[in-house]
Order: C-alpha cells, then structure tokens, then sequence
C-alpha cells in the first residue's frame, strides 16, 4: 500500500516501520545517513493526508528545514506543505509543516502548560 508512494523499492525495514504506522504506533528510526529515514517520515506524512490529518516534519537545523521543505513541496504540492523556524513562517496551517525541532519543542512546551500565544 506505502509503496505506491514511492519510485523505489522499499526496504523491509522501511514496511515494517510504515505498517506500524498505518496500525496507529509510534516509530522510532534509527539508522545511518543515507539509509531512508526520510522515506518512514514520508510515509508518516502519506498517512496523515489521506486521514486528513495535518502534520509536522521536524528537523534539527534551519538549513535542514529549508531543504526539507523544497522536497516535500515536490512530493506533497505547494499548496499542502509550510514551513515554520525561528524566523520563517510560510503557509501557516498548511497540511504538512516542516518546523525546527526548536519551534516544534517550544509549541509543545506552551501546549502542556497552557500557555499557548
């Protein structure tokens, strides 16, 4: 079902971490640079859009973020992806955000406290 995402064959690894997905589990990927962590995060991003669920891609520099957020707005449409740091904010509300995991760790913060602005 999450291959028809992708040009490439999946590795096993990658299905089994996007079946877990689909089955409503948390995924925890850790593997090497250039293995596919992105593609489980792409999957993730699949899932959420045909549930109709909005969702945040978190990375943890800026320049990762930008470079993310070219990607998935070819993958995703322009429309559907945003992208929040700590000085850019582009198409807030979009369906897919691609955010610092700064900014994503300061929402969380003020959404357990209460103190959301």
């Amino acid at each position: 079902e999450l291959q028809r995402h992708f040009s490439f064959p999946l590795d096993d690894w990658q299905l089994s971490a996007g079946s877990s997905i689909l089955a409503g589990h948390n995924v925890i990927v850790c593997a090497p640079t250039g293995a596919g962590k992105t593609v489980v995060g792409e999957m993730a991003l699949h899932i959420a859009l045909e549930k109709k669920t909005s969702s945040i891609y978190t990375t943890p520099l800026k320049a990762l973020s930008n470079q993310k957020f070219g990607e998935m707005r070819k993958v995703f449409g322009v429309d559907s992806v945003g992208l929040t740091t700590g000085d850019v904010c582009i198409r807030r509300g979009a369906d897919v955000t691609i955010m610092t995991t700064e900014v994503y760790r300061n929402l969380a913060w003020r959404a357990n406290t209460g103190n959301i602005a």
